[in-house]
């Protein structure tokens, strides 16, 4: 029981600062996947501040880019590792590969499917999915190393 008030959080909470960092990592690493986060947040500020010069109230664009990019972020950090990690321990699957490619697959997928991505992905698109799983695969790899390998204990042998 203390497992699940303590230990599974705290993986959870220091996979998902793991996954911001990763995310960080795979922007410089990509040219694509930088161009997703820095080059998106440069073009939202450009909106922003170029309504509030031609005389129009920027903050429900504001609202409305700020909600998406949460839910980005909680379909890229959060969802991925929380899914992962309660069906790990309900199932009892504590295999790091496992861990780390369920949560990789769900930070590759989710943001498509919350985005309805109805044509096949282009080249570039291709490289974020990638960039994307490989950032899912570190975070459930780190909650694997936190909550994961060898914890609860030995199991009892059965004869």
């Amino acid at each position: 029981m203390l497992r699940w008030i303590l230990l599974i959080p705290f993986a959870c909470l220091v996979a998902m600062g793991a996954g911001v960092f990763f995310l960080g990592a795979a922007s410089v690493a990509s040219p694509a996947v930088a161009m997703l986060i820095g080059g998106g947040i440069e073009r939202l500020i450009d909106i922003l501040f170029g309504l509030a010069e031609s005389g129009v109230d920027p903050a429900p664009a504001a609202q409305a880019a700020f909600a998406l990019i949460g839910k980005l972020g909680m379909a890229i950090i959060v969802a991925p590792v929380v899914l992962v990690a309660v069906g790990s321990e309900l199932f009892r699957l504590r295999s790091g590969l496992l861990q780390s490619g369920f949560t990789g697959l769900l930070a590759a997928l989710l943001p498509l499917a919350m985005l309805r991505l109805s044509r096949a992905p282009s080249p570039v698109e291709l490289q974020i999915i990638s960039g994307l799983f490989l950032v899912g695969a570190a975070t459930g790899f780190v909650y694997w190393l936190i909550a994961g390998r060898g914890a609860g204990g030995e199991r009892p042998a059965q004869p």
